[in-house]
Order: C-alpha cells, then structure tokens, then sequence
C-alpha cells in the first residue's frame, strides 16, 4: 500500500533520528575501543607478554592483573564498562608471557619486578592517574610490584592506589582456629587500598584482621563485604544468580573504588 504524502513526511525525520543515533552510538565505541596500548610490552629478560588496552578519555588507568590470567571475558567485559565511563584499562597476560599454566596458583609466581615494569611502562605511555586492580592470589604479585616500583621511585605520587576482590595473601592457608599468617608484603606495603570480599568466604572472617596487618605497614585501607557471594564470584563456572549480578557491576565496583580512593581525607602516615 502506497504511503500518503503527509506519512512519507514523517517517515523521513524518524529515519533521520535512527541514522543520527547509530552514527553517534559508532563514534562512541570507536572513542571507547581504541587500543592506547601497545599489543605487547617487553620485560628486561626479553620476554613478551600480552596486554589488552581499552581506551578512554578520561584521567585515570587501571592496570588490572586479571586473576584467570588475561583469558577472562568477565574482565574484558568490566574493562569495556569501565573505559565508556571514561576510565582507561590495561589487562597484561604475564601467565601467558611466561607459558605458565593457567591456575590461580601460578600467579604468586609473577616478581614484583614484572608488575613494576607494567607501571613504568605505563606511566611513560600517559599521565593518568593509576590505580591496580587484582583478585585471589594476584594480590601477592600486585603488591610485590607495587613495593617494587615505591622503592625505586620514592615520593612518587603514582600509583594512586590498588583495589583488592577477596585477596589471598596468606602466607599457608590458615588451620581451623589459628591465627593467619600473611606474606611478608603485607607489613611492607604503605598504599591506599579497598578490599571487596565476599560474605560468604571464609575470608570475611579475617577481613579485620587482614586489615589491621596492612595499616601496620603504613596503608590505608577501605574495606566492604559484598552481601551473598562467595570468593572467585566473577569467575566461577555456576554462579549463583547473586553471584552473576555481583559480576555485571563489577564496572561500578571499581569505580566506586577509585572515587573512595581519590577522596577519602588524610594521608598516609
């Protein structure tokens, strides 16, 4: 059926708006997905290892040590969210660089060397802000390498701050009824920190205690429980429905971290 004159007029306008739309939507992603990242960085010894770079305009970086090792779609998920709300986010495979097996064990085996040299190369590439992000056992590595790079770099603003999601840094899984034990970068690390840990791991019965190790060191730190989930709620094969919710805020998660990060008062001691 032929269309009138009066609808073919209102049929183009509508069709103009769906044009504008798609093209903004475009230049949107093509702002958002850009890589400012080279594809790989190199460490001292030669060795190459892999990095996902998502773009944004803003002025902050998260440098985000991925607890599955680089492999995981719920970081590159989280990374896409971050940088449309104007936050950049680097993920580095180190496992896959180094052909470790892919195990939540394998990550205490990155060196406080390698992680330093992610920021140096990441404070070269921008001025941002930067922030760590990490999970389980890459906390260890994170912290490592943040030590690592103070050391070198005393006085040094950058890096503004690390964000924790149930943190493994226990020196031996701690027996029933004894006190835990961490290892030794615990008591060496002097940064703001937020720790996320789950309501249902056993880690939330150490969360205090984990806490007050760090601030002996010379952190400050921020902690929250994140009700229904359990430890490794992002990664998990058979997430409960709480669990899958937790994860698709993992974006806002981080933000909220970095937003409590940038503007809790007072310095460290």
């Amino acid at each position: 059926m032929a269309l009138s004159i009066k609808n073919r007029r209102n049929l183009f306008p509508g069709i103009a708006r769906k044009i504008a739309v798609a093209l903004l939507l475009s230049l949107s992603l093509a702002q958002v997905g850009a890589q400012a990242a080279p594809a790989t960085f190199k460490l001292d010894d030669g060795t190459e290892i892999p990095l996902r770079a998502y773009s944004a305009r803003g002025d902050t970086l998260v440098l985000w040590l991925a607890c599955d090792e680089g492999r995981g779609t719920r970081e590159a998920r989280a990374s896409w969210g971050l940088a449309a709300n104007g936050v950049e986010a680097w993920l580095p495979d180190f496992l896959g660089g180094h052909f470790l097996p892919v195990a939540p064990s394998s990550m205490v085996q990155i060196s406080g060397e390698e992680v330093a040299a992610l920021i140096d190369m990441a404070l070269a590439s921008t001025a941002k802000k930067i922030f760590l992000v990490s999970a389980g056992r890459g906390a260890v590595p994170t912290l490592r390498g943040v030590r690592t790079w103070q050391e070198k770099h005393p006085g040094d603003a950058n890096p503004a701050g690390v964000i924790l999601f149930y943190p493994e840094l226990y020196a031996d899984t701690p027996a029933p009824g004894a006190e835990a034990e961490y290892h030794e970068i615990v008591k060496q690390t002097r940064i703001p920190l937020f720790i996320y840990q789950g309501e249902r791991s056993p880690g939330r019965w150490w969360l205090s205690h984990l806490r007050t190790a760090l601030e002996s060191g010379g952190s400050r730190v921020h902690t929250e429980l994140l009700p229904k989930v359990r430890g490794y709620f992002y990664v998990r094969q058979e997430p409960t429905p709480e669990e899958e919710a937790m994860s698709q805020s993992l974006p806002d998660l981080i933000l909220k971290a970095i937003k409590t990060l940038e503007t809790s008062p007072g310095e460290l001691p």
